[in-house]
């Protein structure tokens, strides 16, 4: 089973991650639970995310295939040996986020180049998530939840307009593969969030048993 938390930065994905992974953990045993991360999820990423997020790259396609190529050793060395495996993987962040950040973000990309972008996942043949929790909330709310923490990245001082077409973007996305998007207004209190989120994991843990 492959969970994939998504949504812009302050939307909450970690906390509800952290959340899911104990309850699951709780229920099959850390053995049998893997949580990961995008970027630098793999042994040696570190070096990779430190890089991406403190502004290491200029061009948005760069880090468009930056993040791609950090995906693919993920995928190769954490998350399919994982789900071969049988194991139940977490990821905060997946495929879309680097579609919805580095792509139908910029105004400047063609219709043309944002397909051949999205069918790429498919092309390499990454692993599809059995389901994609999308934590829904406005940028204002969730520039002030990172302000408030004193977390913040080189994306972060793209501005709120920036943010707004990443919101966007994910919207174009779950349009075209709304089935295995599920969309939880991230605006609640985590509690709130996270009953959402627990009954939707358990409803298909239920199917796959």
């Amino acid at each position: 089973m492959f969970f994939v938390f998504e949504g812009i930065d302050g939307s909450g994905k970690t906390t509800q991650a952290d959340r899911l992974e104990d309850m699951l953990v709780r229920r099959f045993g850390s053995r049998n639970v893997v949580r990961t991360r995008e970027p630098g999820g793999w042994d040696g990423g570190d070096a990779a995310r430190k890089f991406i997020l403190d502004g290491g790259l200029s061009s948005l396609w760069g880090e468009f295939f930056f993040f791609m190529l950090d995906r693919c050793e993920h995928v190769e060395r954490v998350i399919r040996p994982a789900l071969s495996a049988g194991k139940i993987v977490l990821s905060d962040r997946y495929t879309p986020s680097t579609l919805a950040y580095q792509v139908f973000s910029n105004p400047a990309i063609d219709e043309n180049a944002a397909l051949y972008a999205s069918r790429l996942a498919d092309v390499i043949g990454l692993p599809v998530p059995d389901v994609i929790f999308f934590l829904d909330i406005d940028a204002g709310a969730a520039s002030s939840r990172l302000a408030s923490r004193g977390e913040t990245d080189s994306f972060d001082g793209r501005g709120h307009g920036y943010f707004e077409r990443v919101k966007a973007g994910y919207e174009k996305i779950m349009a075209s593969s709304g089935d295995k998007w599920v969309k939880i207004d991230a605006s609640r209190d985590p509690e709130l969030v996270f009953g959402d989120i627990a009954d939707e994991a358990s409803r298909l843990m239920a199917l796959r048993d």
